[in-house]
């Protein structure tokens, strides 16, 4: 009997398996499989939180390979699904109508493989981390699960990442810099995690410029410390947000919340944004380098227009690899050979 394989979390591939992910990425954007190798298959990509780029590259990806996509907004009400409980022994006296123990196992009888978003509650780190409702699609479902933006990780973002530096340059050797934008918000680490995980597996040598108390998850900075070692890179900490630029060739600017203020904005002083704002001074610092963010954008709060609109930005391309990275994930974990595929493994 086959193990079930997941797309749960990059520490779940050695850098060897992931780089096959995005040289199959590449090779689906340039040319599409022949037939419809999903034919018959109904994917399930199920939202706790709102999306755009996640929503719409997973369902044209599965649409353009012979598949049959349904999008669910779980609990959202108004056309939406029941409202969703994930803890095992809970007395379901509240909103939630359905447990994700029956609500999981019923939609893999109907689909091959699920999809799930779930942002962190924004309360406790340590609740957050444990990822509930991603935890419960895992335990429950009979068919693959695809993790599309969790607490701790945004696989299938990383991965659209990887591909739009691979287009442009051999990412061994090269300088990556995570630098902490502004924001309104206190927002999830998924992507700054996913984002530095990645560079690492791809032997990038990997800076994070960030405001003190704003250090990423100590599990994160240790695999990241580890994929540097063995993949011959190297990793770096700063608070000095002007000097992290030097010859830099990746600039990727993300928001994220405070471990020690868990949930709490940011400071919304104008000199504390106006520091750590990507502005064009910044990026002429660097070696050319790109500019990358995942999108949605606070235009002149992280960024300011010049940078977004201006030689160095990427980020147009980025959200365009979702599309093919959704397409080589798909194919990863439901097809049995495809030429374009990576090859297939067992993901825990």
């Amino acid at each position: 009997m086959q193990t079930l394989r997941h797309f749960t979390h990059l520490k779940d591939f050695s850098p060897a398996e992931f780089l096959a992910l995005a040289d199959a990425a590449r090779a689906l954007k340039k040319t599409s499989p022949k037939g419809a190798p999903l034919a018959g298959k109904s994917l399930a990509f199920c939202f706790m939180n709102p999306s755009l780029r996640t929503q719409v590259s997973c369902e044209v990806a599965a649409a353009s390979l012979g598949g049959h996509p349904i999008t669910l907004s779980l609990g959202a009400g108004g056309g939406g699904t029941w409202g969703m409980e994930s803890v095992e022994g809970s007395v379901m006296d509240g909103a939630a109508a359905e447990h994700l123990k029956e609500a999981v196992p019923v939609l893999g009888r109907f689909c091959a493989a699920l999809g799930l978003r779930s942002f962190p509650a924004g309360k406790s780190w340590d609740e957050d981390k444990a990822e509930p409702a991603l935890t419960a699609f895992r335990k429950y479902s009979t068919v693959p699960v695809i993790n599309l933006e969790s607490a701790s990780g945004h696989p299938c973002q990383a991965l659209a990442d990887l591909v739009t530096i691979q287009e442009r340059m051999k990412p061994r050797g090269k300088n990556f810099l995570l630098t902490w934008a502004p924001h309104v918000k206190a927002l999830p680490m998924a992507v700054p995690n996913s984002a530095v995980e990645m560079a690492s597996m791809a032997g990038m040598n990997v800076t994070i410029a960030r405001p003190e108390g704003y250090d990423l998850d100590p599990e994160v900075m240790k695999r990241v410390a580890d994929n540097c070692a063995r993949q011959g890179g190297t990793l770096n900490v700063t608070d000095d947000v002007t000097a992290a630029y030097d010859g830099r060739h990746v600039v990727y600017a993300k928001s994220w919340g405070s471990l020690r203020n868990y949930g709490k904005p940011p400071s919304a002083d104008a000199d504390f944004r106006a520091k750590w704002m990507v502005t064009p001074a910044k990026m002429k610092r660097t070696d050319s380098a790109l500019f990358m963010h995942c999108l949605p954008v606070r235009r002149n709060v992280v960024v300011a227009d010049a940078v977004l609109d201006g030689p160095w930005s990427v980020v147009i391309d980025q959200a365009e690899n979702r599309l093919h990275a959704a397409k080589a994930v798909l194919l990863h974990l439901l097809t049995q050979t495809s030429k374009t595929a990576a090859p297939r493994r067992t993901i825990r």
